[in-house]
Parts: structure tokens; sequence; C-alpha cells
């Protein structure tokens, strides 16, 4: 949630409504980039495990970075559709 994900701590904001929205919508893009990152890592590609025996990211990171790279680059081409892990059907 902080500075290696959605830098929260970065708004300074003090409206509590203006808060408690940032809050709802960072809770909708927390468990989007979780979704993709676990679909990546179960179906297109493992995370590395290190030697400790842990994966080298969080399935967050993994997926944030996907959905990162898809809007960032027009040009790139997913191996699946980050978007439809909004919809509820």
């Amino acid at each position: 949630m902080k500075s290696s994900g959605f830098n929260i701590e970065d708004t300074h904001m003090r409206d509590i409504v203006r808060i408690a929205r940032l809050v709802a919508i960072v809770c909708v893009a927390l468990v989007w980039a979780y979704l993709v990152g676990e679909h990546k890592d179960i179906n297109i590609r493992p995370i590395r495990v290190l030697k400790h025996g842990r994966k080298a990211k969080s399935l967050v990171k993994y997926g944030l970075e996907e959905i990162a790279t898809m809007l960032m680059r027009p040009s790139y081409n997913p191996k699946f559709d980050v978007f439809k892990f909004l919809s509820c059907t």
C-alpha cells in the first residue's frame, strides 16, 4: 500500500470524505491486482521461488506490474484480459 505499490502516503489528504473514497478505490485496486497476480502465477508464468523458499514478489506486486505494463505500453499484448477480473459476471 505504500511506496512500492499504491503510494498512499503521497496524497497528503485531510478531508475525511476524500480519504474514505480513496481507501475504497485502493481496496478495489488491491483486489484487482491480487486476482491478476494470482491468475498470472497459476496459468501464465509462476513467480520465481528464492533459495529460502519464499516467492521473489507478492501476488499483488506481480499483478500490479502486469496491470501497469498493460496500461503504460500500448504495444504490449497481454496473454489474458486483465479487465475481466473487474467484472462480476
